[in-house]
């Protein structure tokens, strides 16, 4: 398989991975944004948070299921950076949660 073809089926993977307790993916949510994937398959990304105060096991559990998805497509993640969510940025996560809440 192509350099090419990897960077897009790890694309592919990665815009497939949901939020654990809300039915949508990291994109829809705006939780996963600048990713970049290098023709050896190195992934980096900037996981945008709504809070300051997610608990540190669901962020891990968040890096680690883009990091699965990553290695499912062969592809490795090489960093991962934190952000926060703008107030706008917020509001629209807090209406797609609740549209979407798997509770």
């Amino acid at each position: 398989m192509d350099d090419q073809l990897i960077n897009q089926h790890i694309r592919e993977a990665l815009a497939k991975v949901e939020h654990p307790s809300i039915s949508a993916t990291l994109i829809e949510l705006g939780m996963l944004k600048n990713g970049t994937v290098t023709p050896d398959g190195k992934v980096t990304f900037t996981l945008v948070l709504p809070f300051p105060s997610i608990p540190d096991n669901i962020r891990d559990y968040l890096i680690n299921s883009l990091a699965s998805a990553a290695q499912s497509a062969g592809g490795k993640i090489s960093g991962a950076n934190l952000d926060l969510m703008s107030d706008e940025e917020r509001q629209e996560f807090l209406v797609k949660e609740q549209e979407n809440w798997r509770g």
